[in-house]
């Protein structure tokens, strides 16, 4: 079979502002008017389109559609860009940089608190097992309580944010009493196997890298208090373009075949996965034994857990006001 090449774009340089407080995610939101109307219909000449696909390493949708093979044959064009973490890539999707990008269970709400210009247009759950607060081999830590005035490494707006943030309420605890060191997913590492940090709250492949490599410890895990969601984020112009529409159809209909491939060929998949991204083998197999992310419906109680996760985040005031989650909701490719 022909392999349609893939085009690869340089990394966005949207990718420093992660770090940004999440107003800056505002720079391009222009209201709903164009994702509340359907897609225009009528034939589609795919062989014109390009669909702009945000990706990121802990999620390697590249790596997962080149393994499984679903790569080949592509009706449409596809370009990739790499980005350091969720909340970049909501920004991107709302700046018209990129369609596509799959994201944790927060960028999605920091986005929506920002009024940004996307549409959550699918979702997918996983064990959350994957995301944990993690201490170094030699740490006395060994509870979310005894964080208490603790310095905690965390990458802002991501699903590990969430984490951190309920694993504290169920404590008894809030972001006040700790003082949170706001690091990229590299950073953190480095922080916590240098003793600059007391714990690092992160996600699979860093959680496995950490435990594989420097020993070091769970405390936490994203199963005990939150979800496992990952979302499909989209710009409300992609879902507004007929052509970009449809090309989004097939991609997920690709993408739900290749991850059925990784769940059935967990052997090579991992070993695949850990070429192409050049980390362990065992840490890779780590990984996708408990986080392999499986396309479910966006149904009322997935819904319903993100607004909860929302209402924590304002009510400890780390966003701006009430975010409505259902509204930037569109469930017009849902076909879990």
């Amino acid at each position: 079979m022909k392999v349609v090449p893939v085009k690869r774009t340089p990394k966005s340089r949207l990718t420093g502002l992660a770090l940004a407080v999440v107003t800056a995610l505002s720079l391009s939101a222009c209201g709903d008017d164009a994702s509340t109307e359907a897609a225009p219909t009528g034939p589609v000449d795919l062989s014109t389109v390009t669909l702009k696909v945000g990706d990121q390493k802990a999620i390697s949708i590249e790596v997962l559609l080149k393994a499984s093979g679903q790569l080949e044959n592509l009706p449409y064009k596809i370009e990739f860009s790499t980005f350091t973490a969720g909340l970049p890539l909501v920004e991107a999707a709302s700046a018209g940089g990129i369609d596509i990008a799959q994201t944790g269970n927060t960028p999605v709400i920091f986005g929506a608190a920002a009024d940004a210009d996307i549409k959550i247009v699918g979702a997918l759950s996983a064990t959350g097992k994957g995301d944990a607060i993690l201490v170094g081999k030699d740490s006395t830590i060994s509870s979310v309580t005894a964080l208490k005035g603790k310095k905690v490494a965390v990458y802002k707006g991501s699903s590990a944010n969430a984490n951190l943030l309920l694993q504290l309420q169920k404590a008894g605890l809030s972001l006040s009493d700790i003082e949170p060191v706001y690091l990229a997913p590299g950073d953190g590492y480095t922080a916590l196997t240098r003793g600059d940090v007391d714990a690092w709250a992160t996600w699979d492949p860093y959680t496995a890298i950490a435990e594989k490599e420097s020993g070091a410890k769970s405390i936490a895990t994203a199963d005990q208090a939150a979800n496992g969601y990952n979302f499909w984020v989209a710009g409300n112009k992609t879902v507004a373009d007929a052509g970009k529409s449809a090309a989004l159809a097939d991609f997920f209909q690709r993408y739900a075949a290749a991850t059925k491939w990784s769940a059935d060929n967990l052997d090579t998949w991992s070993t695949r996965y850990a070429e192409l991204t050049q980390i362990s083998v065992d840490a890779s197999r780590t990984t996708w034994t408990r986080s392999i992310k499986q396309p479910i419906k966006l149904s009322d109680e997935v819904i319903a857990s993100e607004q909860e996760i929302a209402d924590a985040f304002t009510k400890a005031k780390a966003i701006p006001g009430k975010v409505d989650f259902e509204s930037f909701v569109d469930t017009r490719f849902d076909k879990s």
